[in-house]
């Protein structure tokens, strides 16, 4: 979260991406830094590299692809690759075909008529993190990802 809980709270928003979630945007990262100069990447190097397992990635790949966040050619020399234009994808249009836009809407406590007229006891808490992480799947682009793990700052795969 962009903000730390105030003491004694725990921010329970920032652990509710699904693992889904977690592969698609690291796959997805890792293809915009390997698919330079007309490269595609392979399921299978995707899969070793990131250690994520084959079957449950290539049905993460197919989705990525349906909705337009990767493009892909089928053959020997076939695979995955990023356009210019998927660059500028926020994070969040990953997020939403993952895990739908419910994440930023539904209370902690699943309770129907939440609001910020009506809270539940956790309201005030979740909406610190929700609106933070809404502002930041929203502000970060896979284009950036990918320039921050180029430069090293960040690593996608076990060490």
């Amino acid at each position: 979260c962009n903000q730390p809980p105030p003491i004694g709270q725990f921010c329970y928003f920032c652990a509710m991406f699904s693992k889904t979630f977690g592969y698609a945007l690291r796959a997805a990262t890792f293809i915009a830094v390997h698919t330079k100069n007309g490269r595609k990447v392979g399921l299978q190097e995707l899969s070793q590299s990131l250690e994520i397992p084959h079957h449950f990635l290539g049905k993460i790949m197919q989705d990525l692809v349906r909705h337009g966040i990767l493009e892909s050619s089928k053959g020997p020399n076939g695979g995955f690759y990023v356009s210019d234009s998927t660059l500028q994808t926020p994070l969040l249009d990953i997020l939403k075909i993952t895990d739908g836009s419910l994440i930023f809407n539904q209370c902690a406590l699943n309770i129907k008529r939440c609001n910020a007229a009506n809270p539940c006891p956790l309201h005030h808490d979740f909406a610190i993190c929700r609106d933070g992480m809404l502002r930041a799947m929203s502000g970060k682009t896979l284009g950036g990802l990918a320039a921050e793990v180029e430069s090293g700052e960040v690593f996608l795969a076990p060490m």
